[in-house]
């Protein structure tokens, strides 16, 4: 107690209250004494009471969600009362648009911008993949979680029948793909939605735009960061399949139900399989493989991160550099994913009128896979054939199709991808207001692929040289990419507010882009040595090659205007002139309009005292955007080379020759969208509740279509400007953040929906399972209707049926035209296949160090096919089935009330093209939820860590992909593909040192 009491003494006692500008308590405000854990929070009057050093100098940091931060400095007194302002930063945030930025409030077009900890915190290889369920409005599918794949993104739902990937611009320079960057080296991504905001990018704006912006050094920053992380990925959902006795059962009544008085399996082997399969292992077809298990060795896939980070910004010059390494391997061998990422970006202040960024990037990526597709062989490779003998050597499979021996011996696929990335600007501010900047960024791409596919000598059980093979000779075939696209900016903005009510921004440009690519390829077959993958070894008879290029150039002046009257009233104007290349002299220029206007109710005077109501705007535009992807020189009348043989001297002679296969079209153009868009955006409760909604339509208008032409002619279809689409769809987004005692939470929300609508094709049809013709949806299922099975051979006979062959246990479908028979004319529209109804939510906390993040994803509505990995048994005629099928077919074995809950039709080989003809028996409810990405890290901050030279350490685990609701069985993942490599949940541990 000696020591105690004068510790005691020297505390004294601070109380106080905290009020807002309107004298009101605020509650949980938090208030901390600086450099220490002592602090405490105010109670439902504002009131607070904190015992204090009463040594030293003592800082009291006050801080409460939507209210800007305070710090006072004690100066011995004992009643503080402290008023809190409100936090206007959300609302005076910039935000990055096309060529410039904004602040968040001026804003009049639809777009929305996510930031660092919601795409690098994500813990996804691919920022494609971060973005889903991020933002309304924006569709992120995927088919597959193999290493290094990425997603495909849609904004604001189907723009043409071509291509529909939105435009990506990264550090204001377009690039091919989203997934060139790092994920954790984005600062921003913004998506430009709507006409008015995406207008600015003229003929390439049509599918919408993506405009990342990569982290830079701050005045005063300067640190070293070490990121470490590994993780282990595991499928999500596999199917299982029947096992050799009860496929051979399964064969055998297929086989009778088509006419056969017995099957090709004896009874004899069903019964005593597991006697022979110990005895005779290796003779057929008493085998008991389970392909997937032989395939897929690994349980559990490993993924490793590495990041080296180096920021510095002293003085005139700053610089932030990052080097990246990602791995990820696969469920099986020959299956990889290696990356390399180095970034600098360096600004440099010359002087006070002149700065210059040079930055420059690299990437380098390795992949491996096998030649041929495991994940398919290995499912569709019943379990009678045998993977291995006894004695180690590969077995035949099925003739010399054995998967197992395919993916360790049959070879493999390399690809090695450079490019290489530089950005070169100047900025000049020559008076007040006026911005000069001058930009060059050129990009390179060297890449380089090799496919060695190798010929696999089997031996049969004993012993002697089989005269089946998985191929008939080892081919290699290489090829070399190579692509230069070069992109020159020359950008004039002048901003200035007059007598402080009037605010004026021009903005006016010019832009050129220039870029040309050569492919070469060459191969050769028959190799005596298969471990050596190199042309020279191959045959000299059995060669071939091949090369192409292609050199396109768009030239383009722009402009903007934006004008508010006293933050109140806006209007902003966008201006874009395109001349591509890629269409003739006379077409090749198009205008691109765009208007949009707000108006911010709040700084009304009449709006002034609702306290609640922190911001309030309403804004509509409407503009026209284009799409210049329809392939290089549609309007060329190409000719196209090919062998042909002719009759010389009594002998055939191949000889090469050339025509024209293509009619051309002169006058074909641009492809052409035009948007109307409203919405709001909102403020509640001193800026906790945020709100944003949209309601927009779009047409696209001159869709390339192929028309007919007279036959006589020779040429096929050429392709013109016809096609007219709708899409309507609405958006919204919604966010909540505060803090309960020392507990900082936010919530985030969106929820989005847009419909496509065929409008007009001229006539044409694209039809199949998925069709697209005049007043249906993009890709709608078409096909039958279903009214289950027939139960009776009667029943079958006495109705409407596709054939003869169709009798008791094969799907009904309906006379819709009632015409007494089923044609294809009975088929319809069944539902779209598109996702609708795409919701996304985010929820953080933080506390004392510690934080959690939870990110949730889902489709409400989606009807999708049930794949045939899980729905068609013997495939290629003698292939596998399903696990969870067996039971659930319509049978003459089954009683009357077992096959009238059947699911599936009989077994029959005959019935195979009418029961699995498109209908909407085989569509599913493909809605799901999904908990995308659950991450829990701690940073650590006390003085021993500064002592060793660490400003902190942040560990962390986390979890992609952990859970999924959905309708189909519960062995498929609701969203895989067809023969797919499978989706995988990801567990991973991490750990960042910042010195």
């Amino acid at each position: 107690m000696s020591w105690y009491t004068p510790l005691v003494a020297a505390d004294r006692l601070i109380t106080g209250k905290v009020t807002d500008e309107s004298a009101n308590g605020l509650p949980g405000v938090s208030i901390v004494v600086k450099g220490t854990q002592r602090g405490t929070v105010t109670d439902a009057d504002g009131q607070y009471r904190l015992s204090v050093p009463d040594a030293g100098q003592v800082v009291l940091a006050y801080s409460f969600v939507g209210y800007q931060p305070v710090d006072i400095t004690l100066t011995g007194q004992t009643v503080l009362n402290v008023t809190l302002k409100p936090d206007e930063h959300s609302l005076e945030e910039v935000v990055v648009v096309g060529y410039g930025t904004q602040k968040k409030k001026d804003l009049t077009g639809a777009l929305s911008t996510i930031e660092s900890k919601d795409i690098g915190g994500r813990q996804t290889v691919q920022v494609s993949e971060a973005l889903q369920g991020s933002i309304a409005g924006v569709s992120v599918t995927r088919s597959s979680g193999a290493p290094g794949g990425g997603s495909s993104i849609l904004i604001r739902g189907i723009t043409t029948l071509g291509t529909n990937s939105p435009l990506i611009i990264l550090d204001g320079v377009p690039v091919s793909s989203i997934d060139n960057v790092n994920p954790n080296d984005v600062e921003t991504i913004t998506v430009l939605k709507d006409a008015a905001s995406a207008a600015i990018y003229g003929s390439r704006g049509a599918a919408g735009v993506v405009l990342i912006t990569t982290k830079r050094a701050k005045e005063g920053n300067s640190s070293f960061e070490y990121n470490a992380e590994y993780g282990v990925q595991k499928a999500t959902a596999l199917p299982a399949y029947v096992n050799a006795p009860a496929y051979m059962r399964l064969f055998n009544e297929q086989a009778t139900n088509d006419g056969s008085a017995t099957g090709p399996y004896a009874q004899d082997y069903i019964d005593n399989f597991a006697k022979y399969n110990r005895e005779s292992p290796d003779k057929f077809p008493f085998a008991n493989t389970d392909w997937q298990k032989a395939v897929m060795t690994k349980t559990y896939a490993p993924r490793v991160r590495h990041d080296l980070v180096f920021t510095m910004g002293t003085g005139k010059i700053k610089t932030k550099a990052s080097l990246g390494y990602t791995k990820q391997d696969a469920f099986y061998t020959n299956y990889s994913y290696e990356r390399y990422l180095f970034r600098v970006n360096n600004d440099l202040q010359i002087n006070d009128k002149l700065a210059v960024n040079l930055d420059v990037a690299y990437k380098r990526t390795g992949t491996l896979s096998p030649v041929t597709n495991p994940v398919y062989e290995a499912r569709v490779m019943p379990p009678i054939y045998d993977d291995v003998y006894t004695d180690g050597r590969y077995a035949l499979g099925k003739d010399g199709r054995n998967p197992l021996a395919q993916l360790n011996e049959g070879g493999t696929n390399r690809g090695t991808y450079n490019q290489f990335m530089s950005r070169l600007s100047f900025t000049v501010k020559p008076v007040d207001g006026l911005t000069l900047t001058a930009l060059l960024s050129p990009t390179i791409d060297l890449d380089k692929t090799k496919g060695f596919s190798k010929r696999i000598t089997f031996t049969n059980p004993d012993g002697s040289i089989s005269s089946f093979s998985n191929q008939a000779r080892t081919t290699l075939t290489e090829g070399r990419n190579e692509g230069l696209m070069l992109t020159g900016q020359l950008l004039a903005n002048y901003a200035r507010t007059f007598g402080g009510t009037h605010s004026l921004d021009l903005l006016a440009g010019y832009e050129e882009i220039y870029n040309k690519t050569e492919s070469l390829s060459a191969s050769r077959s028959g190799f005596a040595l298969t471990n050596f993958p190199y042309l020279n070894a191959g045959s000299i008879e059995l060669r071939d090659n091949a090369g192409s290029a292609s050199e396109v150039g768009l030239q383009s002046v722009f402009g903007r205007l934006k004008y508010d009257y006293k933050s109140k009233y806006y209007i902003q104007g966008n201006l874009r002139y395109d001349q591509s290349s890629r269409f003739s002299s006379q077409y090749r220029g198009a205008l691109f309009p765009s208007v949009s206007a707000g108006w911010a109710l709040t700084e009304e005077s009449f709006m002034r005292g609702i306290n609640w109501l922190s911001f309030l705007k309403i804004r509509g535009s409407y503009g026209m955007v284009g799409n210049e992807r329809i392939g290089n020189y549609p309007y060329q009348a190409t000719i196209s080379f090919s062998n042909a043989l002719f009759y010389q001297n009594g002998v055939v002679v191949p000889l090469n020759g050339g025509a024209q296969a293509d009619y051309a079209v002169q006058n074909i153009s641009w492809e052409t969208t035009r948007t109307l868009d409203a919405g709001f955006d909102a403020s509640f409760f001193k800026n906790r509740l945020n709100l944003t909604a949209d309601y927009y339509r779009k047409r696209t208008y001159d869709i390339l279509l192929a028309l007919d032409i007279p036959l006589y002619l020779g040429y096929d279809r050429p392709q013109q400007n016809a096609g007219i689409l709708d899409v309507n769809g609405w958006e919204l987004e919604s966010s909540w953040r505060d803090r309960i005692g020392k507990v900082n939470y936010s919530v985030a929300v969106n929820l989005s929906d847009a419909k496509s609508t065929i409008v007009d094709l001229k006539g044409t049809q694209v039809l199949g399972s998925q069709s697209t013709f005049k007043g249906s949806e993009f890709n709608e299922w078409f096909g039958y209707r279903s009214a289950g099975l027939y139960q009776t051979t009667d029943d079958a006979n006495n109705s409407p049926r596709l054939n003869s062959n169709v009798t008791a246990g094969d799907v009904r479908y309906l006379d819709l035209n009632k015409d007494g028979k089923i044609t294809p004319d009975d088929k319809v529209l069944l539902g779209g296949s598109l996702p609708r109804y795409l919701y996304g939510s985010t929820l953080r906390f933080d506390y004392n160090g510690f934080d959690l993040g939870i990110v949730m994803q889902g489709v409400g509505k989606k009807l999708s096919r049930m794949p045939d990995d899980i729905a068609r048994p013997f495939a290629e005629a003698f292939g596998n089935v399903p696990q969870d099928m067996a039971g659930k077919f319509w049978s003459k074995t089954n009683t009357a009330g077992q096959n009238a809950a059947a699911r599936y039709p009989r077994l029959s080989t005959r019935s195979l093209s009418a029961n699995y003809e498109m209908s909407d028996f085989w569509l599913v409810n493909g809605a799901y939820f999904r908990v995308k990405n659950i991450t829990l890290g701690y940073t650590l901050k006390n003085n021993l860590l500064k002592k060793a030279g660490l400003q902190s350490t942040r560990i962390y685990v986390a979890a992609n992909d952990v859970l999924a609701v959905h309708h189909f069985p519960g062995y498929w993942d609701p969203e895989v593909g067809g023969s797919s490599y499978p989706i995988v949940t990801t567990l991973m541990a991490g750990a960042t040192l910042k010195f």
